[in-house]
């Protein structure tokens, strides 16, 4: 926990007789002044990467979910030119077919 103004100067005022100016001030830069100074404890640290890793997890699970619905709709498409292309083609042949019967090439 951070130390507020008051509590830093009484801290170090009585801090200053034992152990002298610079000493006193040494020590003091020890303990945060600002919460941004803190050390992190292993606790918050693993709170905090629990939490990170729920986060994530849950994002990998909804990417998951999406390549799962785009690959379906993809294959879907995919069937549907597959079946598209083999109409014209099976219809190209045919057609191709009759006409070099039509002029006598088959024969």
């Amino acid at each position: 926990m951070a130390l507020d103004a008051a509590h830093r100067s009484s801290i170090y005022q009585k801090l200053l007789p034992v152990l002298g100016d610079d000493d006193a001030n040494a020590l003091m830069s020890e303990f945060p002044s600002v919460e941004a100074q803190e050390l992190v404890t292993k606790d918050f640290l693993r709170a905090e990467l629990a939490l990170f890793r729920t986060e994530v997890n849950t994002e990998i699970g909804e990417l998951r979910s999406e390549l799962r619905t785009e690959t379906g709709s993809l294959r879907a498409e995919m069937a549907a030119l597959e079946t598209r292309l083999t109409t014209r083609l099976g219809a190209a042949i045919g057609a191709s077919t009759a006409l070099l019967g039509a002029i006598g090439l088959l024969t």
